[in-house]
């Protein structure tokens, strides 16, 4: 008896048609599609979803499975507290991923770190509003570029590069040159050359020492 009295009720997809579906968060209690109320295990009987349809939803109790279907497909569209995090996460995450690709071709281009926000912001905002028609504060926003960020980024990508690149040396053969100059403040430069293959590429690199 007491085994009989711990086994749980599993949800059938008959139960649709007294307008019930399983619960997202715990499957084994039904959830109500009209009202949104959730019940119990041991209520997850067919008499009991009946009576509740037919007492608390008088007006539905004729509908077919169909309309109930078409309102499992709206509930399910319904945007829920994890998915709109999730499509926040993932806003921030593509906003952050656009501001390092920005500012590498800042530094591929040799640019200044200013024109993040001098000249690609005003380019991002008039082809948001103007071609796209829609607002692009809130687009922007989720993009740093401020000379600060761009820098930020510019020297973390130096750093993987620089990591890489002495990693890669550690098992590969190169050949270095060296060589010094100075700058126009009289401050000595050591310059090591370095040219090795990688993937099949001749690859030159340069180090810079004071």
């Amino acid at each position: 008896m007491s085994e009989a009295k711990n086994n749980k009720r599993q949800y059938s997809v008959e139960y649709i048609k007294y307008g019930f579906i399983e619960n997202s968060t715990n499957p084994s209690l039904p959830l109500c599609l009209l009202c949104s109320k959730t019940f119990s295990n041991e209520a997850m009987k067919p008499s009991r979803l009946q009576d509740h349809l037919n007492k608390m939803h008088p007006d539905k109790k004729d509908k077919n499975v169909a309309y109930f279907q078409d309102l499992e497909k709206k509930h399910n569209a319904q945007p829920s507290v994890s998915k709109l995090f999730s499509m926040a996460g993932k806003q921030d995450d593509d906003g952050l991923r656009a501001s390092c690709n920005i500012s590498l071709l800042i530094a591929q281009t040799g640019k200044p770190h200013t024109n993040g926000e001098t000249l690609i912001f005003p380019a991002i905002k008039e082809v948001i509003t103007t071609v796209l028609h829609k607002p692009a504060a809130d687009i922007i926003r989720k993009i740093p570029l401020s000379n600060s960020s761009v820098q930020r980024r510019i020297d973390e990508m130096a750093e993987k590069i620089e990591k890489s690149l002495c990693n890669h040396l550690k098992t590969s053969k190169f050949s270095i040159q060296l060589d010094e100059s100075t700058l126009p403040t009289n401050v000595a430069l050591l310059l090591s050359y370095v040219r090795f293959i990688m993937k099949k590429y001749v690859k030159n690199f340069y180090l810079l020492e004071i």
